[in-house]
Formats: structure tokens, sequence, C-alpha cells
């Protein structure tokens, strides 16, 4: 079912939501199309469109990503594989059996010099933002079309530029240069979120940050504090004193230890909640109550085992107090390979039956991903 923005809205901030949304947040890994059709599954169960699940149609307002890229060069590209130098300058590379996306060898910036050179691909332009687009924005959100804007991650950029490792160290052995890349990002989303909320207020900020793995963030919450939440409260004080009410990380792996750090920020939203990652949707509702909201946050891995652990996983995560608002049930990220066509439709089947929704069966095809 397709989703209204202000439905959404209300949704994520406890406002009386009309019921509650079961969405796919990424889709299928790669490979398990090709076990899916092997097992009998239509077009439309490929292409995600069977399910029924909800979704809010949404459009990305002003460019606050790196500009004026260097064209990528292509070094190798087979049926397997891709090498080639990406439009920061490093060079990537991909196994496409396993991935979608290419992952760096190299790195464009070491020391403040090597930011230098690059540092105009982030700084404020006029082509980031124009009133057409606004305009665009106003129409689209009057019908119902949820507008976002996304700020770059504040450790998500320093890791692109620099890698894990070495952003990681700067933090602490070269911060003026943290803080020049963070001060440099900052001064354009100011000044494109500022002209922005003039004439339209966004329903939703965003940030991506992907910044920890199983066991623990690469950064603390002292760093976070530090570094991070004065960067993201520039954003959001401007769109938040326009009106808008979402502020929507994007980390896998465990927040656990950083929440409280990003919600000084203005984080508000949260997502996929990996339990694999320690992320336990309903412990942290018992935590937070309705001062966060989150999207995901069920295991991908129990739909690979019995019907009994999927049913029990899910009268988990659905039970009464998770249903009042404030989530978007999903997957906690993508189908993993082995996911039998059966046991996700008897994920579906069985989530839509505890929250009350009509079976897949009896509603028109139809998917928008939710992962903005």
């Amino acid at each position: 079912m397709k989703w209204t923005n202000k439905q959404y809205v209300d949704l994520m901030t406890y406002n009386h939501p009309e019921r509650p949304m079961f969405s796919e947040l990424f889709g299928p890994i790669i490979g398990l199309a090709d076990e899916w059709r092997s097992q009998g599954a239509t077009d439309d169960m490929l292409a995600m469109k069977a399910f029924a699940f909800d979704y809010v149609p949404y459009y990305n307002l002003g460019n606050l990503d790196a500009i004026h890229r260097p064209k990528e060069i292509v070094l190798e590209n087979t049926d397997v594989r891709y090498v080639g130098i990406d439009h920061f300058g490093r060079k990537v590379r991909m196994d496409k059996r396993t991935s979608t996306i290419p992952l760096p060898e190299t790195f464009p910036v070491e020391t403040m010099d090597d930011w230098i050179k690059i540092k105009h691909m982030f700084a404020y332009d006029p082509c980031r933002i124009s009133e057409d687009e606004i305009t665009k924005a106003k129409l689209l959100q009057d019908q119902g079309v949820l507008i976002k804007s996304e700020i770059l991650g504040g450790f998500d950029i320093l890791r692109e530029l620099m890698g894990e490792e070495n952003c990681c160290i700067a933090f602490y052995e070269d911060p003026e240069l943290v803080e020049d890349i963070l001060h440099t990002i900052s001064e354009t989303n100011i000044k494109v979120l500022s002209q922005i909320s003039e004439k339209i207020t966004i329903d939703q900020l965003s940030v991506h940050e992907d910044m920890a793995g199983k066991t623990a963030p690469m950064i603390g919450p002292n760093l976070v504090s530090e570094f991070i939440v004065p960067y993201y409260l520039q954003s959001w004080e401007i769109v938040k004193n326009a009106g808008t009410k979402l502020f929507c990380q994007d980390s896998d792996g465990n927040m656990n230890p950083v929440i409280d750090a990003f919600i000084q920020g203005g984080i508000n939203i949260f997502y996929p909640c990996e339990p694999a990652g320690g992320m336990d949707i309903v412990a942290l509702r018992k935590k937070y109550g309705h001062r966060i909201a989150f999207r995901g946050g069920i295991d991908k891995h129990i739909i690979r085992r019995t019907k009994e652990e999927i049913k029990r996983e899910l009268l988990y995560k659905m039970q009464p107090c998770m249903t009042e608002g404030g989530i978007v049930f999903g997957l906690d990220h993508r189908i993993p390979n082995g996911t039998s066509l059966e046991n996700y439709i008897y994920y579906i089947r069985t989530a839509r039956e505890i929250l009350g929704l009509p079976p897949f069966e009896e509603c028109a095809p139809s998917w928008g991903r939710m992962a903005f």
C-alpha cells in the first residue's frame, strides 16, 4: 500500500497512526533471485511486487554530495569482476557474483594537503539547489510524496576519503583535518538547507553512516559528541526550526553505545537495527520510549530457519507495545541467500496476520523501496 508523507510522519512521531507499517527495506541479495526462480517464484515475486509491502514515495531535494567529480575510469570490466578508478580517485574492485558496491583499495586523503586538492568538490555551489527543484518538490509534497534532504555522514565521509583505520586514527592524531572536512561540508549543508527551508518544509533530514560492526561502533560516544553531534546540529536546527520532524540515520551494526550521543544530535529514527549486532528494537523501545523510532529490526537470518523460529521472532518484535507507532517493520537488511521462497512467503503471511493486514494475495501488486 502506498502511504502519504503525512501518514508516514504521523507513524514515526507516534501521532495516532492509522495502523502499523510493514515493508521490505532493501530487497534480496545477489543470487537469491536465481534460487527463488528455481523454486517457482513469479516475476512479481522476484521484483518484490507481489507481497503488498507498504511504502511512501520520496523525493530527494538538494545535492549535498561531492560535485564536479572527475570521471570514473574503467580498468577491467568482465562478467565476474570490475576494477576501476572512482570519482574520488580511489582504485576500487568488485566481485559481481557476490557484491553490488565496488570496495576501495586506495584512498585520496592522508594529509591536509591531500584534502585541499579535493576540497572544492564539497564546497557550496549554486548548482546544488534550484528554484525549479523546490517548485517540483512543493508539487510532489502536496501529492503526498515524502520530501527529504540527505547530508553526508560525519563519520561516513571521513571513512570514504581516508579509509576506516586512518579515519579513526585521525580523530586523535589529526583533529584539525577532521574538523576542516566537517566544517567544509557543514557550510555547504547550512547554505543549501537554508535556501530550501525558506521555501518549503522538508519532511525528513537523512544521513548515512554505516559506522559499526557486529560488536561495536568504530568510534565511541566521546568522539561522536565532540565531532559529529555539532556537525549534525548545524543542519538539524535549520530544518527543525522550519517545521521538519524527522531526522533519520542509516547505520548497520551495533550502535547501542552511541545512540544517546546521536539523540543529542537530533536523530530520532534509527535503521536497519540489526539483531546480529545486538540491536533489539523491543529492548530499545522499552529504554527510549517515544524518543526514537525504528525501521527494520526483524532478524534476516531467522527466515532461513524453521517456521517456528520465524513466528517466534515476529510475535516478539510485533508485540502490542511495538504496534502503537514509531516503526516500519521489516528485515534488518538484504534477504540472505539460502532463504527459501516457502519460508519467505510464510514470513510475509505470518507478519501480515499478526499486524491485522489482509493476505498479500488479495492486494494489488506494488512495491516502493523504503531505504531512504
